[in-house]
C-alpha cells in the first residue's frame, strides 16, 4: 500500500509552534507528506461547535495567521503542501473568500495547491480558483484519528488536527505509535 498524504486541518493564528513542530517531526520520521490546511483569519480553537453560525465564527476572532511569526516562518522553511482552509473557518466559504485566502497565503510566501473546506462541507467542483478541492467524507474512514489504535487507512489523503494531540484529545505518542504500526505493516516479508 502506498503511503497516504496527511491533511492537517485548522492551522491558524492560534497554532502553537512546538505542537506543529512535533507533529511534523513525527510525520517526517515515517515519510508522510503533509497538507497544512491554513485559515488566514480567526482562531480555530474558539470554534467550540460545528453548530456555530458563520457570523458567530467571524465574531469570535479577527486575529491574523500572519501575526503568528514563528509558525509562519517554520512553514515557509518546509516543503509541505498548502491548503486554503477557508478565509475564516466558516461553513461553505464563497469562491471570493477562497480567492482572498489564497492571495493572503501567497502574499506570505506560501503556495496553496488545495482548497480544504472547513467542516468538510459544501458542494464544490473538483477545482476552485486553481486549487484542487480536498473534501473528505468522515463516513468513508478518512479521519486518521479513527485509525490510531487499529486498522489500515486506504484513502490517498487522511485528515486530522495536529492541535488535538497537544490539548488532551489524543497524545503525540498515539500518533507516533500509529504511524510506526502502519510503517511496520507495510514491511511484511514476501510483500
Amino acid at each position: 500500500m502506498a503511503k497516504f498524504i496527511i491533511r492537517n486541518d485548522d492551522v491558524a493564528c492560534d497554532t502553537e509552534l512546538e505542537e506543529i513542530k512535533l507533529f511534523c517531526q513525527i510525520c517526517d520520521k515515517y515519510g508522510y507528506q503533509i497538507i497544512q490546511a491554513i485559515t488566514p483569519i480567526g482562531e480555530a480553537r474558539k470554534i467550540k461547535s460545528g453548530k456555530m453560525t458563520n457570523d458567530q465564527i467571524r465574531a469570535s476572532s479577527a486575529r491574523l495567521f500572519s501575526a503568528n511569526h514563528q509558525v509562519l516562518a517554520y512553514l515557509q522553511a518546509r516543503s509541505d503542501l498548502i491548503g486554503v482552509h477557508g478565509l475564516w473557518h466558516t461553513h461553505s466559504p464563497s469562491v471570493e473568500e477562497i480567492t482572498t485566502a489564497k492571495l493572503i497565503l501567497q502574499g506570505l510566501g506560501l503556495t496553496p495547491t488545495y482548497f480544504v473546506p472547513p467542516f468538510n462541507e459544501g458542494n464544490y467542483p473538483m477545482e476552485v480558483d486553481g486549487l484542487k478541492t480536498c473534501k473528505l467524507a468522515e463516513k468513508l474512514g478518512q479521519r486518521l484519528e479513527d485509525f490510531l489504535d487499529t486498522g489500515t487507512p486506504t484513502s490517498p489523503i487522511m485528515y486530522l488536527h495536529s492541535w488535538r494531540f497537544a490539548h488532551g484529545w489524543y497524545t503525540f505518542d498515539k500518533l507516533e505509535q500509529c504511524l510506526h504500526r502502519l510503517a511496520h505493516d507495510q514491511i511484511k516479508p514476501g510483500v
